[in-house]
């Protein structure tokens, strides 16, 4: 069980990354900082305004949030376990 636990925190931190990654491509600092017309130089200069400007920012939140759903998933299976048993 804690396996499958730790496999969905590692599952929740991937997806909450991913959606601070686009929501740093819809910044306008990113469009400032890193023009670029080509989509191949677009995506490698997405990924370094990811890696150098909003994980330094963001990774207590979505360290925070991952905890948070962790949390409530291990509840729900809890409260499933109870349930079946019962």
């Amino acid at each position: 069980m804690k396996q499958k636990i730790f496999r969905f925190f590692l599952m929740i931190i991937v997806i909450i990354s991913i959606i601070a990654y686009f929501f740093g491509l819809a910044d306008s600092a990113f469009r400032k900082i890193y023009p670029s017309r080509n989509p191949i130089s677009y995506f490698i200069n997405s990924i370094k305004y990811f890696v150098l400007w909003v994980l330094p920012y963001w990774w207590i939140i979505i360290i925070i949030g991952a905890v948070f759903f962790t949390l409530l998933y291990w509840a729900f299976l809890k409260l499933k376990f109870y349930f079946q048993k019962s």
